[in-house]
């Protein structure tokens, strides 16, 4: 059960960066940041205060799942938008994935999880597939013929470290028995404090209002930004209840094959919008091939 909650909860994921890469293209990363994560909160808590097996005085369990929200959604969210304005889907996801190496690494130093060395050789196709797909960033144009700085897969790899880190915090949080909606509705809402907060005492909220806006924004956008953080809600309530009885070294991999349902929607419904070729292909290929080796002998 843990296996297939762990797709489940890539596959959403993978709806939400293509249906966020459609709407950046009219509207701003500050606006889709803004809707999703406030889609999050709305639905999470509603769904949440439906279940009568928690109680408010959890509250003090709730802190890794804060912890959690700084890291994941917000900061890694946010430059995967980045990354994925900039550089396209095809190459920022697969890269942004990378994050179960820093997982399987943290949940070694502070978690004291075993993992077999056999593990070695997935990781290192998982850092070849990274090579190929950052290779072809510089090929990738956006809003103009002008090459792209292949200082833009910092953003990226900024996201994969965020997410790293947020899943070990998650981890530590679900062992302490929380139900899994209200952990993933604490950990968006952390991410929409913070966010709301930034924007408050900042410059920025002069532009994010003209884009949140939906006379201004336009209905479609607004509407492709709620759609996403719909599957972006479902996504982490998959992954808590995947970790409830999954290890972490092996669930985080797994959960990290979005690259691969990406690939297919990149090609069949958004063909020429993103780098799609052969380096492209083979990349994700040694990326999902690199998570599956690590996942196998995680569980042998």
């Amino acid at each position: 059960m843990s296996i297939l909650l762990s797709l489940l909860s890539s596959l959403m994921f993978a709806f939400t960066f293509v249906l966020v890469k459609i709407g950046v293209k009219t509207s701003s990363s500050l606006a889709a940041l803004w809707v999703t994560l406030s889609t999050n909160v709305v639905f999470l808590w509603g769904w949440g205060l439906l279940k009568a097996d928690w109680q408010l005085t959890e509250w003090w369990e709730w802190r890794h799942f804060v912890l959690a929200g700084i890291f994941a959604p917000l900061l890694g969210r946010l430059f995967q938008i980045l990354g994925m304005t900039s550089l396209g889907a095809n190459i920022t996801t697969p890269i942004t994935l990378t994050h179960p190496l820093f997982t399987v690494l943290l949940a070694i130093i502070f978690l004291g999880e075993d993992v077999d060395l056999a593990v070695l050789p997935g990781i290192g196709l998982v850092l070849l597939g990274t090579a190929f797909l950052g290779s072809q960033s510089g090929r990738q144009t956006v809003h103009s013929s002008v090459d792209i700085s292949r200082w833009y897969l910092f953003l990226p790899l900024a996201a994969s470290l965020s997410y790293g880190v947020s899943v070990v915090f998650r981890k530590i949080g679900i062992d302490n028995g929380t139900d899994p909606v209200i952990a993933a509705a604490v950990t968006t809402t952390a991410s929409w404090v913070i966010l709301v907060t930034y924007l408050i005492f900042s410059k920025a909220i002069r532009g994010i209002s003209r884009h949140v806006n939906i006379a201004v924004c336009g209905r479609d956008e607004f509407f492709i930004f709620v759609i996403s953080g719909l599957f972006s809600s479902l996504g982490p309530v998959f992954l808590y209840m995947a970790l409830q009885d999954g290890r972490l070294s092996v669930v985080a991999p797994l959960a990290s094959t979005t690259p691969f349902f990406v690939l297919l929607m990149s090609v069949f419904f958004r063909r020429g919008e993103d780098v799609v070729n052969r380096w492209v292909v083979l990349g994700t290929i040694a990326m999902v091939a690199g998570i599956s080796s690590i996942v196998y002998f995680g569980i042998v």
